[in-house]
């Protein structure tokens, strides 16, 4: 991908951070619903349903001391704040830049990305084409390429020597910046 518009925003983005938001909208929708019911409940009949009048007068025992609203509390701040560091905390980014300055005809004013995806079939595929590589998987993250390698040979540090090479060597031709570090890690096939 590519985009010339200086005023257009990166294209580099990032995870969306929807299970914070998630969880919150869930808790949110199971607390609107309990309180409709009850809601309903009372107008119907004139008294609060059983399942509402029961956990309604334990809690109105309580002192603002007890153990159970001290726990409570805490476990609520914990986890208000653990929601809070998750929605502002931005994602991981869905792409890796390709540096333009070393090509030659390129116009310096492009982005120029690749999807992690695409980096990890990339790698995965160059990993594939070294001998005795029976099967390859690839994932990326951050500023590092992992590979899951298994072989039928019995010299793994042959293996991944080769692969960590190759697959460093195919990266740094694509002008992945900055370049990832490479690492592997090879299991025998069992046969």
């Amino acid at each position: 991908m590519s985009r010339s518009d200086s005023r257009s925003a990166g294209l580099r983005r990032r995870h969306s951070r929807t299970v914070p938001a998630s969880i919150v909208a869930v808790v949110l929708l199971a607390v609107g619903v309990l309180a409709v019911v009850a809601a309903v409940s009372r107008l119907s009949s004139g008294r609060w349903a059983g399942q509402v009048s029961g956990p309604a007068s334990a809690v109105a025992g309580l002192t603002w001391g007890s153990a159970a609203v001290l726990v409570a509390s805490g476990v609520a701040v914990v986890l208000g704040l653990v929601l809070l560091v998750a929605g502002i905390k931005p994602g991981a980014y869905t792409s890796t830049r390709l540096d333009t300055s070393r090509g030659a005809g390129v116009v310096a004013e492009r982005d120029f990305v690749i999807s992690n995806r695409a980096l990890a079939r990339l790698a995965a595929g160059r990993a594939d084409l070294v001998d005795g590589v029976e099967k390859v998987s690839a994932s990326v993250s951050g500023s590092r390429i992992h590979l899951d390698v298994v072989t039928a040979s019995e010299q793994r540090d042959r293996v991944r020597s080769k692969v960590v090479a190759l697959v460093t060597e195919a990266v740094s031709a694509a002008s992945v910046s900055p370049q990832p570090r490479v690492t592997a890690t090879v299991r025998t096939k069992e046969l």
